[in-house]
């Protein structure tokens, strides 16, 4: 590639993407790569009409090395007058803290700063980056090693969004199609300056591993390597398009959301092809969380698995999601620090009246109190209490969650209904209704704790009550 070609590459790779007018921050490392990209942008700029700014962020794993391309990033950009942002970070102390590689510390500092520094500015404007076809191959051949999907298989995208820290993040790539090779020719013939980075050639690292033996290694087999692997990821991009219009396509008969919860008709998810059941199911869960990092094909194994369990299983998943089934129905909502759905009970537990019952989620103390409803608690992640008919205390009680077809009799009510019409009508959130303990006798159920007493379980004002109350932060 002549080295105009990568300059009407970049051009017209802003063109085609409608990011002319928009203001650009440039992740400039110091490398041959984004030196040649800024390079490219900033004296096209005239054609592009795009406000230009500088990143750069200092991993401070190379000491001095690391301070001295800072440095030379800094003062460069200095003399073309081109704003210049730097920012630094021990990424060493953030790998050891969090029990993650070097590599994936440092990629989550610097998009740290990165998207922090685009919102705070305020200038809604694209991060571009100087990836190139040889980074692309790297990216896919990494991937499949790791056993990924199509997702994976398609490598890095040339125009894309991710949220980082809660931050949408726009993110753009011109270079995909360019050489490396292309790019050192580049700087050549234009005098370009740029730092190498001794920790490039450092095997210790995943992707300097793969671009240094692997894939010189497999170009024995196949001298055109990298041009089969990005052929690779672009098939699996075109199939993988072609899926996820599918998807948005079925999304609305299968999802609803209700107060924040996204809610999956299990009995219309497994009518579909495992293909697309499976993808709906990462769906679901990429959208609560927010993106799909750190959600595993584990992950979604898992959710697939609790779909063909019992009512009230639950799996916790990356960034505080948590997917409960509920009847016919999967859950996927966001769950606080201090609560999680409480699981079912399968067996009906006992309760000592008087005295106090433990539980796997409960700590329930019963005794005679005298009434007061204003003191019951409908705050279903707190402390759940319930009065009732002094006379039960004669007979067992057990505490239990729903079951299919029970029936309840609210108080004032003559008849019975459905506890499911009763929990709908009553506004409980379909995420917590599995969770709400039932306090119940031969009779029937006698509460729907925190909600309601049945009609034949009323305490009487002129005496004292069973005072029954569920503690969930004692269990």
């Amino acid at each position: 590639m002549k080295p105009e070609s990568l300059r009407e590459t970049i051009i017209n790779s802003v063109h085609s993407n409608n990011l002319s007018g928009r203001p650009l921050s440039l992740a400039v490392s110091g490398g041959p790569d984004s030196m040649a990209m800024a390079h490219v942008l900033i004296t096209s700029n005239p054609k592009l009409h795009s406000e230009i700014e500088i990143l750069h962020f200092n991993h401070q794993i190379r000491g001095k090395e690391a301070k001295s391309d800072s440095d030379f990033v800094k003062n460069f950009f200095k003399l073309l007058d081109v704003p210049t942002f730097v920012s630094q970070g021990n990424v060493l102390a953030l790998s050891k803290k969090n029990k993650m590689s070097v590599e994936a510390a440092a990629r989550t500092a610097r998009f740290e700063f990165f998207a922090t520094h685009i919102s705070q500015s305020k200038r809604n404007s694209v991060l571009t980056l100087g990836h190139n076809f040889d980074d692309q191959a790297e990216t896919i051949l990494m991937h499949a090693i790791r056993g990924s999907g199509l997702n994976g298989l398609q490598g890095m995208a040339k125009l894309s969004t991710q949220t980082i820290q809660g931050l949408a993040l726009k993110i753009f790539r011109p270079m995909l199609s360019v050489s490396r090779e292309s790019i050192l020719k580049y700087c050549e013939d234009y005098d370009i300056p740029w730092k190498a980075d001794s920790t490039n050639f450092s095997t210790e690292y995943t992707r300097n591993s793969i671009r240094l033996e692997l894939i010189p290694s497999l170009k024995k087999y196949n001298p055109e390597i990298s041009k089969s692997l990005v052929k690779l990821g672009n098939l699996a991009r075109r199939d993988h398009d072609y899926i996820q219009s599918k998807i948005e396509e079925i999304w609305p008969s299968i999802a609803t959301t209700s107060n924040g919860v996204i809610v999956l008709n299990i009995n219309r998810l497994q009518r579909l092809d495992a293909s697309l059941t499976w993808r709906i199911l990462k769906k679901a869960a990429t959208d609560m969380k927010g993106d799909e990092h750190n959600l595993t094909y584990n992950h979604v194994e898992l959710m697939l698995d609790i779909t063909k369990g019992i009512s009230g299983r639950s799996v916790n998943l990356p960034g505080k999601v948590i997917a409960t089934k509920s009847y016919d129905t999967l859950l996927i909502s966001k769950s606080n620090d201090d609560f999680l759905p409480a699981p079912v009970l399968n067996r009906p537990t006992g309760i000592a009246t008087p005295g106090t019952t433990v539980t796997d989620r409960w700590k329930i103390s019963a005794f005679l109190k005298p009434c007061n409803f204003s003191s019951e608690n409908k705050n279903v992640k707190r402390v759940k209490s319930t009065f009732l008919n002094k006379d039960l205390m004669n007979q067992s009680l057990w505490v239990r969650s729903r079951n299919p077809g029970d029936v309840f009799q609210p108080s004032g009510m003559k008849n019975t209904k459905k506890l499911q019409d009763f929990m709908v009508d009553s506004k409980i959130p379909r995420i917590d209704r599995d969770s709400v303990p039932l306090i119940v006798s031969n009779m029937g159920i006698a509460a729907v704790v925190g909600w309601r007493v049945a009609e034949w379980a009323m305490p009487s004002k002129s005496e004292h009550s069973l005072y029954i109350e569920f503690d969930p932060e004692k269990y």
